[in-house]
């Protein structure tokens, strides 16, 4: 869960600070994986990126559609007891100034940003990948599996091994 306490002006320009909360279960997670892939991939192409470099409009709008959606599936209030996280709330929450302040902050301060996507990814993360990775190894091994499907599993898992690399790479350079 990320949680973060917001200064704003409302509408009617009366300053104030207002708590808001955002959680993905495991299951919402991966609903939004393509919506998540997108904020990746886009982090990564900023990473190595020319700062002086003009962005392609239809790049920004489909980094801030993905990232509005993934926040507000992520919005809500857990209650007391901790044992729920309601969600119901969604379609306020996207007309208060509070939305409105949430994603200005996000979309101007990347470390922000980056501390958000943190606590939304599930912790378990890893663990279930390499499950996933188990179960794709077994059906790359099965004989009766289609070429077309071994071909697109073998390229996805390239790509994850190249991703993986230069993740370590980053962290060895920043640790030198």
């Amino acid at each position: 869960m990320y949680t973060k306490s917001v200064p704003h002006k409302n509408f009617l320009g009366k300053p104030k600070t207002q708590v808001v909360h955002f959680n993905l279960t495991t299951h919402e997670f991966f609903k939004l994986l393509v919506e998540f892939k997108a904020i990746f991939d886009w982090q990564d192409r900023l990473k190595d990126a020319d700062p002086d470099e003009v962005t392609d409009t239809a790049e920004v709008i489909a980094y801030y559609t993905n990232f509005e959606e993934i926040l507000l599936s992520a919005y809500g209030v857990p209650d007391e007891s901790g044992d729920h996280f309601r969600k119901a709330g969604r379609y306020d929450f996207a007309e208060s100034s509070l939305f409105h302040a949430c994603m200005e902050m996000f979309v101007s301060d990347p470390m922000e940003t980056s501390k958000l996507v943190d606590g939304l990814v599930p912790e378990n993360l890893a663990e279930l990948i390499k499950k996933l990775d188990a179960n794709t190894v077994a059906l790359l091994a099965n004989e009766e599996t289609p070429e077309a499907i071994r071909a697109e599993l073998e390229k996805l898992r390239a790509r994850e091994a190249e991703r993986q690399a230069q993740e370590q790479a980053q962290k060895s350079a920043l640790e030198s």
